[in-house]
């Protein structure tokens, strides 16, 4: 073979197999540009056989939709734009695609109430400092931190001198007033060879004795002691001694005792039913009038404070209900009656004190806890109320849609009251039974302002 004839011959096979080789290529690229091409004229949708029809309609139904085909009627006047102005729509579908909620008037009762945050706290006649009236030295602790006492009952014993001395001095007279009785009326019987002016002397001296007897009484009375003088009669002086040392003091702590019992025993009492809350003065710690033994109180009722603004509690008296949530109190309302109203502004907060009282028998609400409550203010038996949804304004003025058939609304001024959290009472304007639109009035509003406009 000729060398000429091989060379071509490779160059032939060479074209060949590129050609091959860049098939794959060109074929990639062609769908490539196919697909660009079929998504450039269809903007990238795919439609099944059948469904062109469908989409025509979605886009009829849409056009429908446009709030353009909505009718107005009246609602021209100038000074009130809106007045008797009645938009109908163009069909029902248009109406249902609008999401529309209607509401029947209907009479009910209307309770106007203020509602603020408040506090619960002890009421402060059921709270107090237990302290002992005369200055000692704690000497029996009858009842703990947490025990309950009735009114009356010993929480504990105070050795004090000055007590000691009180009964001491009380016992004297009583002895000085018998001795001091029997000498006057020895005098008396012998009035005819004894001096008159001895006699005096002698009634003087026992009506001074009487008058010393009555302090030394009082001054056990002040103690908290309760005697009567007459339970000391025909009593040996050491029967009188060991009955004064026994006043007020309970029965097992004297028989445990055997006699010996101090006079300077000054019992601590209860000033009314509650529970001990804390114990400050253990035994032998030093007490007194300014240093009291324990902290006793009354949860049984409680006060509940509210901080309203100025402007609010100028509608808040005395005996108007309340109800209050507290914090951390589950399912529990609690109601009651408001029985004060502070007469001043506090210079910090700037709101104004009201205080109501509420019973606490399960014992649940505890002090220190606040929550939100209401005070009713105001009770209407039979008025008109809407949500305040329901109400649209125009230049300032409130107004509402009423449903008059199926497919037409009109605008009607309403004159508004007084208002309830998210309700709002209508005074004039609406009658029960009407259908007012609350949800999706302002679309309508809206609608009307671009008719108005239009027009």
């Amino acid at each position: 073979m000729e060398p000429g004839i091989v060379v071509k011959k490779n160059k032939v096979l060479e074209v060949i197999y590129f050609i091959a080789e860049s098939i794959p290529t060109l074929l990639v690229s062609a769908g490539l540009l196919g697909i660009g091409y079929w998504g450039a004229t269809t903007e990238w949708t795919f439609k099944f056989p059948g469904i062109a029809e469908s989409d025509g309609k979605s886009q009829e139904e849409s056009k429908e939709a446009d709030t353009s085909l909505w009718k107005v009627e009246g609602g021209l006047d100038k000074s009130n734009p809106y007045e008797k102005a009645i938009l109908t729509a163009p069909s029902k579908e248009v109406l249902d695609l609008s999401e529309l909620d209607f509401l029947t008037i209907e009479s009910q009762a209307l309770i106007q109430t203020i509602s603020g945050t408040g506090y619960i706290e002890f009421d402060s006649l059921r709270k107090g400092s237990i302290s002992s009236k005369a200055p000692g030295v704690v000497s029996r602790i009858l009842k703990k931190q947490g025990d309950k006492v009735l009114k009356g009952e010993i929480i504990a014993l105070i050795d004090s001198p000055d007590v000691g001395k009180a009964k001491t001095d009380f016992m004297q007279s009583l002895v000085l007033k018998d001795n001091r009785k029997k000498s006057m009326e020895r005098g008396q019987l012998a009035a005819a060879v004894i001096p008159e002016r001895q006699i005096r002397e002698l009634e003087m001296v026992f009506r001074e004795i009487e008058i010393k007897l009555l302090a030394d009484l009082q001054a056990l009375i002040n103690f908290g002691f309760t005697i009567e003088t007459g339970d000391y009669k025909n009593l040996s002086d050491v029967d009188v001694f060991k009955k004064i040392c026994e006043i007020g003091i309970p029965e097992p702590v004297i028989k445990e005792h055997k006699g010996s019992l101090s006079a300077n025993l000054l019992p601590l009492k209860a000033p009314f039913d509650g529970q001990i809350i804390s114990v400050i003065k253990g035994l032998g710690e030093n007490v007194g009038p300014t240093d009291a033994q324990c902290i006793l109180a009354d949860a049984s009722k409680l006060v509940l404070i509210f901080n309203l603004p100025l402007e609010a509690v100028q509608l808040v008296k005395v005996g108007q209900d309340f109800r209050f949530k507290a914090e951390l109190v589950e399912d529990q309302i609690i109601t009651g009656k408001i029985d004060w109203v502070s007469p001043e502004l506090d210079d910090k907060t700037h709101t104004v004190k009201v205080r109501a009282s509420f019973a606490n028998p399960d014992g649940k609400v505890r002090p220190n806890t606040f929550g939100k409550g209401d005070i009713q203010v105001g009770k209407q038996a039979k008025a008109i109320i809407v949500p305040d949804s329901c109400i649209q304004y125009m230049s300032n003025k409130p107004f509402v849609f009423v449903r008059l058939d199926d497919l037409s609304f009109q605008a009607k001024a309403v004159e508004l009251g007084i208002r309830n959290g998210d309700k709002i009472q209508i005074t004039k304007g609406l009658l029960a039974g009407e259908k007012v639109v609350f949800t999706g009035a302002n679309m309508l509003r809206a609608e009307l302002l671009t008719k108005l406009e239009v027009q």
